[in-house]
């Protein structure tokens, strides 16, 4: 599948609509996808940081469509998911990056990191586990 199908498929869930997130690689062990700046994406009005909450939905719906089984098979069901914000995200694009670290018959797991402009300077890191079946 190719990033720009996925990025497809993805628009057709209204809130991945919202996050306004593109893939721009994707394969079965990794994908990575930008999301553009928008003032509603703003958690702290003052300095115009990236609210949590998305940074962490955009983290968890990249390390879900990494760990997906299958072309058609049924999406991956959350286990439990760990966010660590080791930095404000500020006014700009973020990037995640999502790695199968191990992936079974019944779960996955995957590694996220986002950044903006320097990837060996991170915003947030998470470890995701999802049932796959």
């Amino acid at each position: 599948m190719t990033p720009e199908t996925m990025t497809q498929q993805l628009r057709k869930i209204p809130f991945f609509r919202f996050l306004d997130l593109k893939v721009t690689e994707f394969d079965d062990t990794h994908a990575i996808a930008t999301m553009p700046f928008a003032d509603r994406l703003i958690g702290n009005p003052i300095m115009e940081h990236y609210h949590g909450g998305i940074i962490a939905s955009l983290m968890e719906a990249v390390a879900a469509m990494t760990a997906k089984s299958g072309r058609d098979g049924q999406p991956p069901k959350p286990i439990n998911l760990t966010i660590d914000y080791l930095r404000p995200a500020v006014k700009g694009p973020l990037i995640v990056k999502a790695t199968v670290t191990r992936k079974g018959k019944r779960m996955a797991s995957v590694r996220t990191v986002s950044w903006q402009n320097d990837d060996s300077r991170p915003v947030a890191e998470g470890l995701h586990h999802f049932l796959v079946v």
